[in-house]
C-alpha cells in the first residue's frame, strides 16, 4: 500500500495533500531560510491521528515536520528534507476559558486574534508578545518562549504555560504537570505549574509534537493607564529602567526607537495579515518619525481585581515623583499624538500594530537576542555601527526592548529591512545581519531562540551544550524524524 493511502486511512483522503502548487505554501516564509518541497502534507484533527502518524513515520523512516501557522517568520517550521508537513490548522478549539481559576486550554491551531477574543468576553486577557502577528499560534508561541510585554513581573509575565499534552516522537501521549494523574484539564489536580515542560521549549518541534496547552489568563482591569517617556540618546535607558523596576511599578515595561513607533501610529499602513507585503511607500511615516524622540519608554499601569484606582494613583504618583527625580519628562502622551493613550490601551491587548513596519521594505529581518540591562546602549551601538559598515542607513533600524526579571535583563529587537523582490538588496541585508548577529554574539548577547543560520553560530560556541543536546535528541527521538536539520541535529 502506498504511503498516502497509509496516511488516509489515518486522517481520511480529504486531509491528505500531494499538490504541488498546495505545497509551496510550506517551502518558504519572509526570512532568508529555503525549505524543501515536501513530499505530502497532512491535516490532522485529533490527537489520536496525531499519534497514528508519527508511528507510521518511524515504520517508513519520513521525516515530520510540525507547522501550526506559518508565522514563526524565521523558518523554524519550513521542512529541510522533504518528507510529510503536519498541518495542525484544523486544530483549533478554544476548549475552556475558565473565569475563575483564570486559565484557557487551547489546541496548536488557536491563534492570538481568536483567544484574546474569548477570553476578553469573560472578563480576562491574554498576556501576548509586542508585534507578534494577530494569526499566529499561541501554543507555538508560548513554547518558543516570545516574550510578552509583562515580562517584567513574574507572576504576570514569564510563568504563563501551566500543564501540556504532547505526542513524543515515537508517538506515545505526555501530558505535564498536574494533568498527568488523570481527569480532565482543570480538574481536581490541576492546572498547576511545572517545569518538565521546558524541556520541550524553544525545540522548534524536534522533540514532541504539542497537541494541548493549559496557559495563565488575567483579569482585564477596568482601570488601565500608560504613560510616556521620551528619551533622545540609549544613554539613560539603564538609569531609568533600574529606578522604576527597583519600585516594581507597571506591567508592561518596553521600549521603542522612533522607527518603530512611527510605523505604528502611521494610520497610511495597515497591519498585513501574511508576510512578506508589497513595500508601500508612505511620506505620513518619514513625517511623524522626524517628530518623535531617539527611543520611547513606555510604562503600563493596571489596577487589578481590588482597589484599582488607588492602585493607579500610587503607582502614577510614584511613576512621576522617580521622573522628577532623574529629569525627564512623563506623560500621558507624547507631544503632537494625543491619541496615544487609546491606541496602547488597545495595543496592550492586541499589539500587532507595529506591524505596520512591513510595509517600509516588505520584509523585516530582526536581530532576537537578550542582554543584562545596563549593557544596553554599547548594544545599541554596535548594532549602529554594523549598519554603518554595510551601508545601510541607521534611521531605518527598527528597535524595541522589553524589560525581564525586574530590571536585570532585557530582551531586545532590532530590526533590518529589505525589498524580497530585490535579489541584491536581500542579499546584502543578509549579509549585514550574519556580520551584526556575529558581533553580538561575541559580545555576550545571547540567542536564546537559535532559528536558521543563528543555529550554527549558537552551537558552535556552546559544542557541550551541543552535545547533550544531539545526545537528548537520540535517546527520545532514534529514528531522528521529527523535524530534522533545525537546532543543532
Amino acid at each position: 500500500m502506498s504511503l498516502k493511502k497509509q496516511i488516509e486511512q489515518i486522517v481520511g483522503s480529504a486531509n491528505v495533500l500531494d499538490d504541488p502548487v498546495l505545497q509551496e505554501r510550506y517551502v518558504a516564509d519572509q526570512s532568508f531560510v529555503r525549505g524543501s518541497t515536501p513530499d505530502i502534507v497532512v491535516r490532522p484533527h485529533r490527537v489520536e491521528e496525531i499519534q497514528g502518524i508519527v508511528r507510521l513515520a518511524n515504520r517508513v523512516k519520513i521525516p515530520i515536520t510540525p507547522f501550526s501557522s506559518g508565522l514563526n517568520l524565521h523558518g523554524a517550521a519550513l521542512p529541510s528534507r522533504g518528507g510529510m508537513v503536519l498541518d495542525l490548522t484544523g486544530m483549533d478549539t478554544i476548549i475552556e476559558v475558565n473565569e475563575k481559576d483564570w486559565y484557557a486550554v487551547i489546541e496548536p491551531g488557536v491563534t492570538y486574534e481568536a483567544l484574546q477574543n474569548a477570553v476578553a468576553k469573560k472578563g480576562l486577557r491574554l498576556m501576548v508578545p509586542f508585534g507578534v502577528p494577530p494569526q499566529r499560534s499561541v501554543l507555538t508561541s508560548y513554547l518558543e518562549r516570545d516574550v510578552v510585554m509583562a515580562a517584567a513581573h513574574q507572576e504576570y509575565g514569564n510563568y504563563l504555560i501551566l500543564d501540556t499534552e504532547l505526542v513524543l516522537p515515537e508517538g506515545d501521549l505526555l501530558r505535564t504537570g498536574c494533568w498527568n494523574l488523570g481527569g480532565r484539564p482543570g480538574g481536581l489536580y490541576g492546572p498547576g505549574l511545572n517545569m518538565l515542560y521546558k524541556l520541550w521549549t524553544g525545540s522548534q518541534g524536534t522533540l514532541g509534537i504539542f497537541t494541548k496547552l493549559i496557559m495563565s489568563v488575567q483579569q482585564l482591569s477596568p482601570q488601565r493607564q500608560f504613560f510616556f517617556i521620551p528619551l533622545d540618546t540609549a544613554e539613560r535607558i539603564p538609569e531609568v529602567i533600574k529606578r522604576i523596576q527597583e519600585k516594581e511599578i507597571g506591567w508592561e515595561c518596553f521600549g521603542l526607537n522612533r522607527f518603530n513607533l512611527a510605523a505604528l501610529l502611521n494610520d497610511e499602513w495597515e497591519v498585513p495579515r501574511r508576510f512578506p507585503v508589497a513595500p508601500k511607500p508612505s511620506a505620513r511615516f518619514a513625517q511623524i518619525q522626524k517628530s518623535l524622540p531617539a527611543w520611547t519608554l513606555i510604562i503600563g499601569l493596571s489596577g487589578l481585581p481590588y482597589f484599582p484606582e488607588e492602585r493607579i494613583a500610587y503607582e502614577e504618583e510614584e511613576l512621576r515623583k522617580l521622573c522628577s527625580e532623574l529629569n525627564v519628562s512623563v506623560a500621558a502622551a507624547l507631544p503632537g499624538f494625543p491619541a496615544m493613550q487609546e491606541i496602547f490601551l488597545t495595543e496592550s491587548l492586541r499589539p500587532w500594530g507595529v506591524l505596520r513596519k512591513f510595509n517600509f521594505k516588505g520584509s523585516v529581518h530582526d536581530l532576537s537576542f537578550k542582554v543584562p540591562l545596563h549593557r544596553f546602549p554599547a548594544i545599541e551601538t554596535i548594532v549602529s555601527d554594523a549598519a554603518r559598515n554595510h551601508g545601510y542607513p541607521t534611521q531605518d533600524l527598527g528597535g524595541y526592548f522589553v524589560v525581564m526579571e525586574r530590571g536585570r535583563g532585557i530582551h531586545c529587537e532590532f530590526d533590518l529591512h529589505a525589498d524580497p523582490h530585490s535579489a541584491a538588496e536581500k542579499k546584502k541585508t543578509r549579509t549585514l545581519w550574519l556580520a551584526a548577529s556575529a558581533s553580538l554574539m561575541d559580545s555576550g548577547a545571547l540567542f536564546d531562540r537559535p532559528y536558521g543560520d543563528w543555529a550554527a553560530m549558537v552551537y558552535a560556541r556552546a559544542p557541550e551544550y551541543a552535545l547533550k543536546l544531539k545526545q537528548i535528541k537520540h535517546e527520545m527521538d532514534p529514528q531522528g524524524i521529527l523535524n530534522p536539520g533545525k537546532l543543532c541535529f
